[in-house]
């Protein structure tokens, strides 16, 4: 902002505009991972659960990146299971902000020509979604680690977008809604996590 004042080149202007644009989204990101952290703190994370199908979930999501992955030189695939869909209970678009931190850094850590694949599966008691890449994968070592706050494995990007609060803020709304988020390793290569919440709106 300083820069800018000091300055009558429009030209120069519009740079430091478009920085100062930058700066202050990515800090608007980082103030509401951080606030998503604190009401998870205090147990006050809002979680608003309803009845809704689990393949329109996953489909919008899929939607919103598939784009995007394309302009990357990724390709998104997508997996629905051929019968119809058990309904689950959930707050829709926090399930769909999980899938979308999951995605984002499949995004950033598989190279171009590589692969995303979406998937869905669902039994009596459970919605199990699947985010796979064909990126570089997780050590066995990191794959909780990955979990924790702030942790980067900066040897594998740089990209400063990311403050290693994304995994840890999927899993506390994992954890609002009695299911659980973990990483493995996907076939062929890669890294796999998999989401599983409950089906039933009161399961234990």
């Amino acid at each position: 902002l300083e820069a800018l004042t000091k300055t009558n080149d429009s030209k120069q202007q519009k740079h430091f505009q478009k920085i100062m644009f930058s700066e202050c989204t990515r800090m608007e990101k980082l103030i509401d991972n951080m606030l998503v952290l604190a009401n998870a703190d205090y147990q006050s994370l809002p979680v608003h659960i309803d009845k809704c199908q689990p393949d329109g979930i996953l489909l919008n999501v899929y939607e919103k990146y598939e784009t995007l992955c394309r302009n990357k030189h990724l390709r998104l695939a997508l997996s629905l299971p051929e019968d119809i869909t058990n309904d689950c209970y959930c707050d829709i678009e926090r399930i769909e902000q999980v899938l979308s931190i999951l995605i984002d850094n499949a995004i950033s850590y598989t190279p171009d020509g590589g692969k995303i694949s979406l998937s869905l599966k669902t039994t009596e008691h459970h919605c199990i979604f699947s985010v796979a890449d064909t990126g570089p994968g997780i050590p066995d070592s990191q794959k909780e680690m990955i979990f924790e706050r702030f942790y980067r494995a900066d040897s594998a990007h740089t990209s400063k977008d990311h403050f290693g609060l994304g995994l840890c803020i999927a899993r506390e709304i994992i954890r609002k809604h009695k299911g659980s988020l973990r990483a493995e390793d996907a076939p062929g290569g890669g890294s796999l996590f998999i989401v599983k919440i409950p089906t039933c709106k009161n399961c234990p």
